[in-house]
């Protein structure tokens, strides 16, 4: 089950324990459509608690951060630290946050 944090007024993150397949792929695009709708403009994606993802789990990630961007809305997804100390970010490529720009 996926967990939402508010973390601003118009800043909403959501954590996706377990397994990421495509039933929980869709229970995310439908938080992002209704938090969309109720005004946030910066979407994060806690990946951190996630157990396995394959690669159309990331097209599916991929697919919602372009909806919101050609919305003009901000989306991250934050996944686990890799073995040199990086927090890889999701944009819709991929690139490399350290982390303490994090916090």
């Amino acid at each position: 089950m996926i967990r939402t944090e508010q973390l601003a007024s118009d800043t909403i993150m959501f954590h996706v324990p377990g397994q990421f397949n495509k039933q929980v792929a869709k229970e995310l695009s439908l938080l992002v459509f209704r938090s969309y709708h109720l005004g946030c403009k910066t979407f994060l994606c806690n990946l951190s608690p996630a157990m396995a993802l394959d690669k159309d789990a990331y097209y599916q990630l991929t697919l919602i951060g372009e909806g919101l961007r050609d919305k003009g809305r901000n989306w991250r997804v934050i996944s686990p630290p890799s073995s040199n100390g990086n927090q890889l970010i999701l944009r819709t490529g991929l690139q490399f946050l350290a982390p303490e720009n994090l916090n």
